[in-house]
Order: C-alpha cells, then sequence, then structure tokens
C-alpha cells in the first residue's frame, strides 16, 4: 500500500474497522476470566493437601468440572487473541504473519482438545491417561 492512499490520514493509518469487535472481545474475555481465576484459585486451595483421591472426588462433581472446562478454554481464546495481536503488530511479512496466526490458532485448537479431554477423563472417574501412556 503506497502513504498515498486514503488509509494514511496525517501519516497515521486509518482504522479498517475489524478491531473494535477484537478489542471487545479481549476485554469481555478478561472480564469473564476475573471471577473464574478467583474460583480456580479458592478451588486449588480447597483440594490442597487432600491427596490424589480428593482430587478425583473434586472432579466428580459435574460443577467443578464444568467450570474448570470454562476456565481453560475461556484462557486459551484469551491467550489466541493476546499472540494474534502480537503476531499483527510485529510481523509485517504477509506470508509469516498468515503462518505464524496459523500455528498458533492449532497450538491453542490442540490444547483445547487435550484440556477437554482430560478434564472429562477426570470427571467421568477414569485415570487421565491409559495405564501404558505415563510419564
Amino acid at each position: 500500500m503506497s502513504r498515498s492512499s486514503k488509509t494514511f490520514v496525517k501519516g497515521v493509518k486509518v482504522s479498517e474497522r475489524h478491531g473494535a469487535g477484537e478489542w471487545t472481545a479481549e476485554r469481555l474475555s478478561s472480564v469473564i476470566l476475573i471471577p473464574l481465576a478467583l474460583w480456580a484459585l479458592w478451588s486449588g486451595f480447597s483440594i490442597a493437601g487432600t491427596a490424589y483421591e480428593g482430587a478425583l472426588d473434586w472432579f466428580s462433581n459435574r460443577v467443578n468440572a464444568a467450570l474448570l472446562a470454562a476456565t481453560l478454554l475461556i484462557s486459551i481464546w484469551h491467550m489466541n487473541m493476546g499472540a494474534k495481536v502480537i503476531v499483527d503488530d510485529y510481523i509485517h511479512v504477509p506470508g509469516s504473519n498468515r503462518a505464524l496466526s496459523g500455528l498458533i490458532g492449532l497450538i491453542c485448537l490442540l490444547l483445547a482438545a487435550a484440556s477437554v479431554f482430560f478434564i472429562v477423563r477426570l470427571a467421568l472417574g477414569s485415570a487421565p491417561l491409559p495405564a501404558g501412556l505415563a510419564f
């Protein structure tokens, strides 16, 4: 793009009108994460020292499992949006920008899927990993 196009006014790039929705989504996820993070801290303190059986009992409560899944999914969504903003701000080569954004999106998707998978396994009372896969 040339500086003579209408996307610049007095040397400053004019908004392309897509940032307002992203800004709102980032703020909304931040506001939602405040009570969820407080709940997660309280939950962590409540199960501290209860051993493995206490943690399994905590996970067997469907409300706890659902709130933990929501906390992780919203956190990953928030992280994805933040990483995308960083890439958009600092990577100016279009191919590299798209590749990094896609890689970040894929990593976040895999992380979200793994998180939900393990939370569901624990909530249903099964071991987090099959017997032969423990590290």
